[in-house]
């Protein structure tokens, strides 16, 4: 039931266009191996920010999108055959993400009520955006902005649940990064 007031604010061309320059540079200093994720991710807001590589951005976010969707899931579908998939690894993994979610959303709303303790009246923050922090973009700052609307039919938090979803996104990123080079920096020093 906490609203939270929301205040446009014009950011500069200067600024939409360094963003994601600047996030690929920390990205690869604090992990190098998720450079080509998160650049990935963020060659498309700078293509679609610079302004003169419009049909480069509409084909990326409409076309090139949907090819490499059909291309992804005729590739996983091959390897979906019963007796590969159908494992106890893959129930793990499963397993492993459903209780990864379950904690990042407690998480989420559990600190978002933390910091509550310390902020003012009128600044505090709705913690159901915690559970937004999910990197399920853009599905989880839509439900929980629904579920905010069902409770209040005036309390839009969409564009809070959409920022805390987006840094979800790139957090999770960086963690897969760092975990691949965890990985790998285990196998070959080990």
């Amino acid at each position: 039931m906490i609203r939270m007031e929301y205040v446009e604010r014009k950011v500069s061309r200067k600024t939409r266009i360094l963003f994601p320059i600047i996030i690929t540079a920390i990205a690869g200093l604090i992990a190098p191996a998720s450079v080509a994720l998160v650049g990935f991710l963020m060659f498309g807001n700078l293509i679609r920010e610079c302004g003169v590589l419009n049909s480069l951005s509409e084909t990326a976010q409409k076309v090139l999108a949907n090819l490499i969707t059909i291309f992804l899931g005729i590739t996983i579908a091959m390897r979906m055959q019963a007796d590969e998939f159908l494992s106890y690894q893959t129930l793990l993994i499963i397993g492993l993400g459903l209780i990864a979610f379950i904690f990042d959303t407690a998480g989420g709303v559990l600190f978002a009520k933390f910091m509550n303790l310390f902020l003012k009246p009128g600044k505090k923050t709705n913690p159901m955006i915690g559970a937004a922090g999910i990197s399920a973009f853009p599905m989880s700052g839509r439900v929980i902005h629904k579920m905010a609307l069902k409770e209040d039919k005036e309390n839009f938090i969409l564009m809070q649940a959409m920022g805390v979803n987006a840094s979800g996104q790139i957090a999770s990123v960086i963690a897969g990064g760092l975990i691949l080079s965890f990985f790998s920096n285990l196998i070959v020093g080990g």
